[in-house]
């Protein structure tokens, strides 16, 4: 029955109500013939046959009773005896229900019924004559005069009789044909009808335990392994697989072009097991494999180097070659009574970190240190919304300086966060958790009121041409930024270039869905710049779709240029080409006098910003820097 699997869904359907209602029909063809045969062995047989034979027996017995009783041969009584015998056949004929087909024949009726008046007729003589009255001999040749007719009669109701049980048979056998035919059906369909649900049932049990893309088991699936291992403590590892760069793919080719890659990812991570491990599909571009049979670290730390060769071997589909790359956390089953569920919940939280702590393909054993980590992240997760709601976070700002002009031009803004228990929790930090918890755009902004709102009295206070840049990611983009910007404006009275909204989403995607959302707020005279560039999440590309002004070096970019002098002629090309782009390039992370130095003695068109500037500090300690930086400036 393995056509079934392979027929289309619709013939598939269409199968199945053919055979139900063959089955539903059979069935009651079924019962209706039964019914039939029942009603025809239980219905009443015919005695008519029976009831003439006995009435011409009786007959002939009346008129032998006769003449011998004209011979003194019997009594009178024994006479009379034989008339009432005779007598009582007559209402059998006439108007039993056993002899209605009898009846219906109207000449036979008829005779009966005339011989009946005859003996009626003659009962008062047989009371009133002696037995040798002439008159009974009169009586005995009318009686006789019936007994031909009686006999034919006879003959007739035989012939009728076995006329009818004929046809009453041949009606049986038909009726048995059909229901022989009818069980025949019954019994076909039925039995199809279990074949397709003992099918069916097998099929939604192998899609509730694998995964229809890729025919992986699932998380199910992964549940009944694990409980069907012999001995699953000390022996097995459960390595928790991502890939990385399939988003990037997925989005620019296609959800087809993606889901080809994670078959051939499935084909790729079956080919490097043995029969005894187990390779699972978590959801999304999550695998997972139990490698049973660890004996040591190295087993898993092998096996992973493995995987990550085979899947970072370049994939072609439909002329293209791409490549994804995958982080990988291992996590052993120790005999202390943990269940598979937190084993998987280890390897995950290894992976996550594997996959933060190096941006190419790598293996990460699960730690306890990641464990009291992840503890933490959870923690903050869930109270960030509240500290939102409350505003107990800070807002903490360091200068922009014009290398130009050696003057601080402005001001970037990071929201912190003192929590109770682990102390300043930094923006990138933040950012994360607020995506994870999903109030980034809560945060973003209550950033850019509060700012703004700050600057505003810096404008009163030290200098009205003070700039603010505000990171803004494409989360709030999404949402309606233009009306929070053209508030916060109004209601800080402050210039629109005064304002810089830097993009910090580094998914390309993401930044391309926001084009007409950013080329708004260029329109309204906002200042844009763009973050992580010089990096692979920061694209050429993009720069022909957003209007910015500002390009903001990636900073382990810039920190590897600032500390490497060999690495100056690239630092020198990338400040002539935000130069040539029209652009101003923005330097993060000029930590000391010697970056800046380095800075100056390549070109003087840029912006830094670094601890060799100013640390980060609230108003409360950036207000009187802004005072003693620009005001003997402006006095100058």
């Amino acid at each position: 029955m393995n056509w079934l699997t392979r027929l289309p869904q619709k013939y598939k359907k269409g199968l199945i109500s053919l055979v139900v209602s063959l089955f539903i029909v059979s069935a009651v063809i079924c019962v209706y013939q039964l019914r039939q045969i029942i009603q025809l062995l239980e219905s009443p047989k015919s005695t008519s046959s029976w009831s003439v034979v006995q009435l011409q027996m009786e007959h002939r017995r009346f008129v032998n009773a006769l003449q011998l009783y004209r011979l003194n041969g019997v009594s009178q009584s024994e006479l009379m005896l034989r008339y009432d015998i005779l007598w009582s056949r007559f209402p059998v004929l006439l108007e039993g229900q056993e002899t209605a087909g009898f009846q219906s024949i109207q000449s036979a009726k008829h005779l009966v019924r005339e011989l009946f008046q005859e003996v009626q007729r003659i009962e008062p003589l047989l009371r009133a004559l002696p037995p040798s009255h002439e008159k009974f001999e009169r009586l005995v040749e009318r009686l006789d005069l019936y007994a031909a007719p009686i006999n034919t009669l006879v003959n007739r109701e035989f012939q009728r009789n076995s006329e009818f049980d004929k046809k009453t048979d041949f009606r049986l056998l038909q009726l048995q044909l059909i229901l022989s035919f009818a069980i025949g059906a019954l019994l076909i369909s039925g039995s199809i009808l279990i074949v397709m649900i003992v099918r069916e049932n097998h099929i939604n049990r192998y899609l509730a335990n694998h995964d229809v893309l890729t025919g992986l088991p699932n998380r199910a699936g992964l549940r009944e392994f694990i409980d069907s291992l012999e001995d699953n403590r000390g022996d097995y590892a459960i390595m928790v697989l991502d890939l990385n760069g399939f988003k990037s793919i997925n989005d620019n080719y296609g959800h087809e072009y993606g889901d080809r890659i994670l078959n051939l990812v499935a084909q790729r991570l079956g080919g490097q097991m043995r029969h005894c491990d187990f390779a699972v599909r978590l959801g999304g571009d999550e695998f997972a494999i139990v490698q049973t049979r660890v004996r040591s670290n190295e087993d898993c730390s092998g096996f992973a180097e493995r995987l990550i060769n085979v899947i970072e071997k370049p994939m072609s589909l439909e002329g293209r070659e791409c490549f994804v790359g995958t982080s990988i956390g291992i996590s052993l089953a120790l005999d202390n009574g943990e269940d598979w569920l937190t084993i998987l919940g280890q390897a995950d939280t290894a992976m996550y970190q594997a996959k933060q702590q190096f941006r190419c393909s790598s293996w990460q054993f699960f730690e306890g240190e990641m464990q009291l980590a992840k503890e933490r992240e959870q923690q903050l997760l869930s109270e960030l919304r509240a500290a939102l709601e409350q505003q107990d976070l800070s807002l903490f700002y360091q200068p922009i300086v014009d290398l130009t002009s050696d003057k601080v031009v402005g001001a970037e803004v990071q929201a912190r966060w003192k929590h109770p228990i682990y102390g300043w929790i930094e923006q990138d930090e933040l950012v994360s958790i607020a995506h994870a918890s999903g109030c980034v755009v809560t945060l973003e902004s209550w950033v850019l009121r509060a700012a703004t709102q700050q600057l505003k009295r810096w404008h009163h206070a030290v200098d009205p041409h003070l700039q603010l840049a505000v990171s803004i990611s494409s989360s709030t983009l999404h949402t309606d930024l233009l009306v929070l910007v053209n508030k916060v404006l109004i209601e800080s009275r402050i210039l629109p270039h005064r304002l810089i909204i830097n993009i910090i989403d580094s998914d390309q995607q993401m930044l391309l869905d926001c084009v007409d959302a950013i080329r708004e707020l260029r329109r309204i005279g906002v200042s844009l710049s763009l973050d992580n560039f010089g990096s692979a999440e920061c694209p050429l590309e993009l720069l022909n779709h957003l209007p910015v002004q500002y390009l903001r070096g990636a900073k382990s970019l810039m920190a590897e240029l600032l500390n490497s002098n060999d690495k100056q002629p690239m630092l020198t090309a990338t400040v002539m080409f935000a130069n040539r782009l029209g652009v101003k390039l923005m330097v993060d992370g000029v930590e000391n006098e010697q970056h800046l130095n380095q800075l100056k003695g390549i070109t003087k068109e840029v912006f830094v910003l670094g601890a060799a500037i100013a640390a980060w500090a609230q108003a409360e300690e950036f207000s009187p820097y802004l005072r003693e930086t620009i005001k003997p400036a402006i006095g100058e």
